[in-house]
């Protein structure tokens, strides 16, 4: 593949993984523009490809067992993005444990790097909350307080891994009880056998009813709010937002209020209509 794409990388394997239903590779910087996946297609003697951009995924025979094949899943990635993308996707399930620890505080993690959700926007315009702080593993890894070396390795197993996972600052054993799971989770629960795994295995017999969370204890949303924007830079960003968000509600507040009035103003309108029409028939 390195003689089509300029970067070629598998993110980090999940430990105890048995079965593999496919091979994850994230590609960069095709060599040959416009991208044909037709001619990696032809080089690794496919014998079928399905697109789905940005997903490739190959039928790619299996060597030295005549008539199978391996599925080679080829995600094409934006090359200033290549490295978060590997970030995110290293370690399987990983990213599922450390989201449901950051949610509470406002921090989200998806394919294009961490945000953070302003509290006053997020009920009413969740996407437009998002304020994006950055897309460097490295500076992530620091504010959630994880180690970079662990992280750079497989895991041994999987307790290690769910331990990794605890040591995150914002863990808090609260976030993962079955009553204050999210809707995702609880999906996740039912199809995610690693996540089911920390919530019913892990956790109630290493976790639950043992002081073990460092900070998250004491910190507030509010804390995390103002230390993510003073980290990432994002103050005068976050409060362009909020002006902004705010004069639109504004606006739209005063519109309905005239469009109140003006209802409210037809209506003592047509009353007057009839009770001068009834009094003028009476007249009559």
């Amino acid at each position: 593949l390195a003689a089509f794409f300029e970067r070629v990388a598998s993110p980090i394997e999940a430990p105890e993984k048995v079965t593999f239903g496919d091979v994850d590779l994230l590609v960069a910087e095709p060599r040959d523009t416009p991208f044909d996946i037709t001619t990696v297609a032809n080089a690794l003697d496919a014998e079928r490809t399905l697109p789905f951009p940005p997903i490739y995924s190959l039928a790619v025979p299996y060597p030295g067992l005549e008539g199978s094949f391996v599925q080679l899943d080829l995600q094409l990635c934006k090359s200033a993005n290549f490295e978060w993308e590997l970030f995110h996707k290293s370690h399987g399930d990983l990213w599922n444990l450390i989201g449901t620890s950051i949610r509470p505080f406002g921090l989200t993690a998806n394919d294009t790097g961490l945000y953070l959700r302003i509290p006053e926007i997020e009920l009413e315009n969740r996407k437009r909350a998002m304020v994006f702080l950055t897309a460097k593993p490295d500076s992530v890894l620091d504010f959630l307080a994880l180690d970079k070396d662990d992280w750079s390795r497989p895991f041994d197993t999987m307790e290690v891994m769910f331990a990794y996972a605890c040591s995150c600052r914002f863990f808090r054993a609260q976030s993962y009880e079955k009553h204050d799971l999210k809707s995702n989770d609880r999906k996740r629960m039912s199809q995610r056998e690693v996540f089911k795994r920390f919530v019913e295995d892990y956790l109630p017999n290493k976790i639950l009813g043992v002081q073990n969370e460092g900070d998250a204890s004491s910190l507030t949303r509010y804390d995390v709010f103002e230390e993510a924007l003073r980290q990432f830079d994002k103050g005068e960003e976050a409060d362009t937002r909020i002006q902004q968000w705010r004069q639109e509600r504004d606006k739209l507040s005063r519109k309905q209020a005239a469009r109140q009035w003006r209802r409210k103003q037809a209506m003592e309108d047509d009353a007057y209509t009839d009770v001068w029409m009834q009094f003028s028939s009476s007249k009559a």
